[in-house]
């Protein structure tokens, strides 16, 4: 599911799509969400069939596994449908939110090593500035030190602790 979102921002980013490690992503993903797009188009930069195929295994995810673990019936899922919805939505929030926080950490892992001359270099710039750029423009310049990425990993973290005391029963842990 991490790769489909990382498809779905790369499309709303506008990252090169020539970028050796952007093609393996599309072939990658392209049997899975070929089938949907046919269906849902992308808008505006967004691919809406990776939004939907992160919700649908969202959603079939925990009613799969309980029924296969013999603790629900199928009457059981049915009832419980609109908490699967909810639990779908929250999917594709949660994977969102890590596929950032890799990016923005990778990025910064490499930034103490590489210069920029690189594809993932590059690539993980492209995907980290839409983000990162907010932020920038509220913090005062700090000369060669960039704070941005911390600050986004602490709210990053500071959200996920959240959602954990905010939505009730566990939800979040499932997801």
């Amino acid at each position: 599911m991490l790769v489909v979102m990382f498809r779905m921002w790369l499309q709303y980013c506008q990252a090169d799509f020539y970028n050796p490690i952007s093609q393996a992503v599309v072939k990658l993903t392209d049997p899975v969400l070929n089938p949907i797009r046919k269906t849902f188009k992308p808008r505006k930069n967004m691919d809406i069939a990776a939004l939907i195929f992160v919700f649908v295994v969202g959603l079939v995810k925990y009613p799969l596994l309980a029924i296969l673990g013999g603790k629900w019936s199928f009457d059981g899922v049915v009832e419980n449908l609109g908490l699967f919805t909810v639990v779908g939505i929250l999917t594709v929030i949660k994977i969102w939110g890590e596929m950032i926080l890799y990016v923005i950490f990778i990025g910064a892992i490499l930034s103490w090593f590489r210069r920029g001359n690189d594809p993932l270099s590059y690539l993980l710039y492209q995907l980290g500035e839409p983000v990162l750029r907010p932020i920038r423009r509220l913090l005062p310049k700090t000369g060669m030190i960039d704070f941005s990425p911390m600050i986004l990993a602490f709210v990053l973290f500071w959200l996920d602790k959240v959602m954990y005391d905010i939505i009730p029963y566990g939800i979040w842990k499932i997801v």
